[in-house]
């Protein structure tokens, strides 16, 4: 997901977006929960919040099991990064985990209930956040989620009715059949109501929608737009430009060395330029320093020198480039296609892993 920018402030909206699904979630078994008895509701609240807090945690820390080195070496990565896909899935199994076993006291179904109210409340943020910051990451999986999210909360707004349903269930041979092939078409529907909601967030009304109806200018700092041409000098003094890596993948990567942030960032950026390197020339890093704001190109070369890093660097001497690109925090990262285009524009740190899912997804698309 795309990082907001205040200012000069960037803050990171995959950790407001998890934030923010875990209040909902939180907000929705309160309501769904209207009737229980009032302490029995307070301690299913507080599991509730013991969950969300849970998966932070989770999420956060596996990048300890994903990529150790970067926080023995910069342990402040930790604040910027994450265990990826891998730490989202061991995130959701712990906060399952912990709400069963707390929860159980309720009974299967009970239990069952309340998890699924909070994550509806949970998913329907987090795929609607996917729509809005990261629509080419959207797929029939999150539509389906979204749907069947919604579903679930409309199902269970009132839990004291899941009593009724078990009455029926247990009571009413009939009765039971009839909720079960309900439920299998409720599924059907949902699934195809899913691909269409997906087609269209690729390239229907909602895809319309959501890039604007106005035309990208030509040139400029946006996705969708041409980027900006710049030729810069690196620390030999020989020409770095744009035009010379025409037809190939270009991530521009804007930092300074006074930047605490670019500085947990730049480990994750020299492996991506050698894994990238390895691999030809269908993919090229450039990184920018924009060195109107340093001290002396020396402290930019020591810099270097002193971290092995290795990437090709050109120092953007009167912030010119900086300036076209419109960068005013750092680090700033963009990821241009073989035809010139911005296709990724991307606001403080990014992992080596998001940034090469990234550049997958540009190279799927052409």
């Amino acid at each position: 997901m795309t990082n907001i920018q205040l200012g000069s402030l960037v803050l990171n909206t995959e950790l407001l977006v998890y934030l923010a699904a875990g209040m909902i979630g939180v907000f929705a078994l309160r309501i769904g929960s209207r009737g229980l008895d009032k302490a029995e509701l307070e301690k299913d609240i507080s599991v509730a919040w013991s969950a969300v807090i849970i998966w932070i945690a989770v999420w956060k820390g596996s990048l300890l099991l994903v990529d150790p080195m970067s926080v023995v070496n910069h342990p402040m990565s930790l604040l910027f990064f994450s265990g990826g896909r891998i730490g989202f899935w061991l995130a959701s199994a712990a906060a399952l985990v912990w709400c069963g076993y707390k929860y159980k006291r309720h009974g299967i179904g009970g239990a069952a209930a309340r998890i699924a109210l909070l994550a509806s409340g949970w998913v329907s943020v987090y795929a609607l956040a996917l729509l809005f910051f990261d629509r080419t990451a959207f797929h029939y999986g999150h539509s389906i989620g979204l749907l069947l999210a919604i579903f679930v909360g409309v199902l269970l707004r009132r839990m004291d009715r899941l009593d009724q349903w078990r009455q029926s269930w247990t009571g009413d041979r009939g009765s039971a059949k009839r909720m079960l092939t309900q439920g299998v078409v409720a599924l059907g529907i949902i699934g195809l109501l899913g691909f269409t909601l997906q087609d269209q967030v690729q390239s229907g009304v909602i895809a319309k929608l959501l890039d604007g109806s106005g035309e990208d200018a030509a040139v400029g700092a946006r996705e969708g737009q041409i980027a900006p041409p710049f030729e810069l000098a690196n620390l030999e003094d020989e020409a770095l430009s744009l035009a010379q890596n025409k037809g190939s993948i270009v991530i521009v990567n804007f930092w300074t060395t006074w930047c605490k942030v670019c500085k947990t960032e730049m480990p994750h950026v020299q492996k991506l330029y050698e894994h990238y390197a390895a691999q030809g020339k269908s993919v090229q890093l450039l990184s920018v320093n924009v060195t109107s704001q340093e001290a002396s190109v020396a402290g930019v070369e020591r810099y270097m020198k002193d971290y092995g890093y290795s990437f090709p660097l050109a120092l953007d001497m009167q912030g010119e480039a900086a300036d076209q690109y419109r960068v005013k925090a750092f680090p700033a990262t963009f990821i241009i296609d073989s035809e010139g285009v911005i296709q990724e524009r991307m606001l403080g740190a990014i992992s080596f892993s998001d940034m090469k899912k990234r550049v997958e997804r540009v190279e799927a698309a052409q």
